[in-house]
């Protein structure tokens, strides 16, 4: 029998990262001479991809940098520091352990880049769990097109029929009704909906885990 395929957005989902995102973030804009933004500024800009990030983050420069460089830079600041607080979210390392334990296979497919993505999924003991890390550049598109979801089935020869997406944003959601997959919104992630429907919505990765494992069997 096939295993199931669970897909999960890593920030937001799977880690709180915002302090770190912030970090990289004010260290670019302090390369132009700009003032720092604020948290919650900075988390209404994610969720696109870095370089649409760096975008947002630069929207208000006088003369706009040179975005290849900008983004260049942004990565060497947030690959300094992405691990000096950005730490899984209660609950997500005991509730991946269960839907492992259980056969489920389990892939993060994140727009940030595959390589920072694989180093906290390894550095904060999430790697274990995991089949497959996907990133925003192991595709020829991101979220919230459909293709890194049906590249995560590709890859781990599992089917459609009973997969789901997880995550706390309107990219997540997007892409996972453009594939067919069923939807769970991270109500605790920092993202935003938008207009996208879902079909469950928790407060804790550990109530996915239980609405999961307590389903009928061929649910």
């Amino acid at each position: 029998m096939t295993r199931k395929l669970m897909v999960f957005d890593l920030d937001g989902t799977l880690v709180d990262s915002r302090l770190d995102l912030c970090t990289g973030v004010n260290l670019m804009r302090e390369d132009y001479s700009l003032g720092p933004l604020t948290l919650d500024t900075v988390c209404s800009y994610v969720g696109n991809g870095v370089r649409r990030l760096v975008e947002r983050a630069l929207s208000d420069a006088a003369t706009a940098p040179d975005t290849d460089e900008a983004v260049a830079r942004m990565k060497t600041h947030y690959l300094a520091h992405m691990l000096d607080e950005t730490s899984v979210y209660p609950g997500v390392p005991a509730a991946l352990a269960r839907l492992h334990e259980e056969g489920l296979c389990l892939v993060v497919a994140s727009n940030k880049p595959e390589g920072p993505s694989r180093r906290i999924c390894e550095a904060l003991g999430l790697g274990g769990y995991l089949d497959l890390v996907l990133g925003g550049d192991s595709c020829p598109n991101m979220k919230p097109h459909p293709e890194p979801l049906l590249a995560a089935a590709r890859h781990t020869g599992t089917e459609l029929t009973g997969a789901w997406m997880v995550g706390d944003n309107y990219t997540d959601l997007g892409a996972g009704r453009r594939a067919g997959f069923q939807r769970c919104f991270c109500r605790y992630g920092f993202g935003v909906a938008g207009d996208e429907t879902f079909d469950l919505a928790v407060d804790s990765l550990g109530d996915f885990a239980d609405a999961i494992l307590e389903a009928p069997e061929g649910s």
